[in-house]
């Protein structure tokens, strides 16, 4: 890894274009407003990071919804994005049927952005089971756009896992890639639905998510110990922010490696259960 090839050569420049993305234009500080200055503390009002369950029952159902339609998970990623970062002009301040509407309308910007299936706007409002119509969702995009300068196309962990991998060692075989980035992208899929995340950088995620595959599921047989080291020398080479951030990489694979274990440890889901998550019927 010595010798830096085109391939290589691209791969950190994109990793730095979309560092650069995350840490500007699209930087969670950014949107913020204090709820004080919003008048919006009535008790109709929660506030959306500290109400727990709200947030995660939304991600959970937007994922039963990307699940029904066939769809990339990394739309929901999206979705939620978008989602928290317009909540946060509201200073995270909401009530019920807002949150609903917003998570709709997040779920309708996100496929537009990264899907090549179309996904009819009538089609999401009859999610809502008819609580919400077209013109409700329409109106709410508009806002949303408007609220977020119409920055809607972040950069995602999973966007990061995917270049990170790449610049695995050459003695890692296709096999140990494959599986690396499936367990990493699982373990990006579980950070989404957890508020902690919400202001962690996605560069410093996705480091973590790999850190943590590599030292708990792949084995030294797969990837040899000066291999691992090999890539962690390289990686903190050509990226300085890692090492500038690297509490945050740690403190992020600690948060992981407990929602990891909170995962397995929980009850397979009977069909009861599968029935009144279904994606034909909205939060209540």
């Amino acid at each position: 890894m010595n010798s830096v090839s085109w391939a290589e050569n691209m791969v950190i420049s994109k990793m730095n274009a979309m560092r650069t993305k995350e840490t500007t234009l699209y930087r969670f500080a950014n949107f913020y407003r204090q709820p004080q200055h919003l008048k919006l503390n009535t008790p109709d009002y929660i506030n959306v990071r500290d109400d727990l369950s709200c947030r995660d029952k939304i991600c959970s159902w937007t994922y039963n919804v990307i699940d029904h339609f066939q769809l990339s998970r990394q739309t929901v990623a999206i979705s939620m994005d978008i989602f928290d970062r317009y909540l946060a002009t509201t200073g995270n301040m909401c009530d019920t049927n807002l949150a609903l509407l917003t998570s709709l309308t997040t779920l309708f910007i996100a496929i537009k952005i990264n899907e090549k299936k179309k996904v009819k706007i009538c089609t999401v409002a009859k999610l809502s089971r008819d609580l919400f119509t077209s013109q409700d969702i329409e109106a709410m995009e508009i806002k949303i756009m408007k609220s977020l300068s119409w920055l809607v196309n972040p950069p995602t962990t999973c966007d990061f896992i995917s270049h990170i991998i790449m610049l695995l060692p050459q003695t890692a075989s296709t096999r140990t890639r494959h599986e690396t980035f499936e367990m990493s992208r699982y373990l990006a899929e579980l950070s989404v639905c957890d508020p902690f995340f919400v202001e962690q950088d996605k560069s410093s995620v996705a480091l973590a998510t790999i850190l943590n595959v590599l030292e708990d599921d792949i084995s030294s047989a797969d990837l040899p110990r000066h291999g691992r080291q090999d890539f962690l020398n390289y990686v903190t080479k050509n990226f300085g922010w890692f090492t500038e951030n690297v509490s945050h990489v740690n403190n992020c694979r600690d948060r992981l490696r407990h929602l990891k274990w909170e995962q397995e440890e929980r009850p397979s889901t009977n069909t009861a259960d599968k029935r009144s998550s279904s994606p034909t019927s909205i939060l209540s």
